[in-house]
């Protein structure tokens, strides 16, 4: 099986100039955990996800882990703060420029076991030649398929 076979084709995306509260708002009405981010022409640029919008809401003293040498930690009030000012922030600034990139013809299980090794996030987003999205796949989209399969295999 091909990725063209399992890829979610109708894909929400964003483009680097809008801003992290308006793809945020954009996230959470789809139920999405990342959105691949696009230019004019549909080529891939990257891919925003939650976990760097959080990123960049913590405190870089934080994230440093020098959190062992301060007295204090930020309170709910601090990371508030921080939030409004990331979400005025063009997505640009945070955008994740190495996202897992595979082809429609790239078989299953290359692209599961590059998901499982990509580490950050459980997506990969299917591209032609030139970078222009086609697609994403998601871990879940690979164990719901096998789920699918291995069902009909055990009816047969």
């Amino acid at each position: 099986m091909f990725a063209e076979k399992i890829m979610v084709t109708n894909v929400i995306t964003a483009q680097e100039h809008e801003l992290v509260g308006d793809v945020h708002a954009k996230m959470n009405r789809e139920k999405l955990r990342m959105l691949p981010v696009i230019d004019k022409q549909g080529l891939v640029k990257g891919l925003l996800s939650t976990f760097s919008i959080m990123e960049n809401i913590i405190p870089d003293y934080l994230i440093s882990g020098d959190l062992n040498q301060i007295s204090y930690a930020p309170d709910l009030g601090i990371l508030c703060k921080r939030y409004e000012e990331v979400i005025r922030s063009p997505i640009s600034d945070m955008v994740d420029t190495s996202p897992l990139l595979v082809g429609k013809d790239e078989s299953l299980l290359s692209v599961a076991a590059a998901i499982a090794s990509h580490g950050k996030h459980e997506y990969a987003l299917v591209v032609d030649d030139n970078k222009k999205l086609l697609g994403v796949i998601s871990a879940g989209d690979i164990l719901n398929r096998l789920k699918y399969k291995t069902s009909e295999v055990n009816d047969a």
